[in-house]
């Protein structure tokens, strides 16, 4: 399998806390605040490079830690980097 380098206009860093709606990732349902903890640097081909898997800690509506959870997000939902 090839791996891409995920877009440099892509900026998520861990300790970033990432606001995703339920069409901007896979593997839930709802709404997502998520704490990143790991941040995959590449993207599968398999996804052409439009999608990035994520790791970190759901942040609750009243703002506590929840679970673990990886994501598998849209990179055009991601924060982007300043040119």
């Amino acid at each position: 399998m090839t791996y891409l380098p995920i877009t440099p206009e892509v900026a998520v860093v861990p300790g970033d806390v990432i606001h995703l709606r339920e069409h901007d990732y896979q593997h839930g349902c709802g709404p997502l605040r998520l704490r990143i903890i790991h941040v995959r640097l590449d993207l599968s081909t398999w996804y052409d490079g439009q999608w990035v898997w994520l790791e970190g800690i759901e942040i609750n509506t009243d703002g506590r830690a929840g679970r673990f959870r990886q994501v598998l997000a849209r990179v055009a939902a991601l924060p982007q980097a300043e040119a």
